[in-house]
């Protein structure tokens, strides 16, 4: 079973980076002023196909709409971001590619699946890739937990299922966390054997 103590938190230097900087992005943009230029970094599918907004897939990521939304997802960044850095399977590279690449692809689904008009932001696509990484991280230490895992997944799915929460984000995020742990679990398989 995972544990991590105050230790492993002291060590979660990029998890505890990544955190200060969302809340930083949350401080900045959470006034009246702030409020008019948040709307150039969250993902605006409209702006993103027509305007070639690329950066909007990597910058809203880190843009959340209010306390509430930036608790919850630094909470869970906390916990499973410490997880998964703190592991002798993940590096430091890994480990902040894992997070963008599910943020990042969590986003690209929105795009293509969220009508034209649709606005996103936060954290949670590239949350749910670290819950992915840690499942297959539960997985490959003990396969008999594989029954807890499915279900402590379908319940973050499920709570994702509530009216204004990007579902898309979240089930694609996961995909993408669960693909990329298994290719990096599969390669520190292949160097040990070598």
């Amino acid at each position: 079973m995972f544990l991590i103590d105050i230790e492993d938190f002291k060590r979660a230097r990029l998890t505890i980076g990544l955190l200060l900087f969302n809340v930083v992005c949350y401080i900045a943009f959470a006034n009246e002023t702030g409020e008019k230029y948040i709307l150039y970094f969250i993902l605006n599918n409209r702006r993103v196909l027509y305007n070639f907004e690329y950066w909007r897939l990597f910058a809203a990521i880190f843009f959340h709409a209010n306390p509430m939304h930036l608790f919850s997802n630094m909470f869970a960044l906390l916990i499973f971001g410490t997880t998964i850095e703190t592991n002798k399977g993940f590096s430091k590279v890994k480990y902040i590619v894992l997070y963008i690449f599910s943020g990042v692809l969590g986003n690209l689904f929105t795009l293509i699946l969220l009508p034209v008009d649709s606005y996103s932001l936060g954290a949670s696509g590239a949350i749910f890739g670290l819950i992915g990484a840690c499942v297959i991280m539960l997985i490959a230490e003990d396969p008999s937990l594989l029954i807890f895992a499915l279900i402590y997944v379908a319940y973050f799915l499920l709570s994702s299922l509530q009216p204004g929460v990007n579902y898309w984000a979240h089930i694609f995020g996961l995909l993408g966390g669960i693909s990329l742990a298994y290719l990096f679990k599969l390669n520190n398989v292949r160097i040990i054997k070598h």
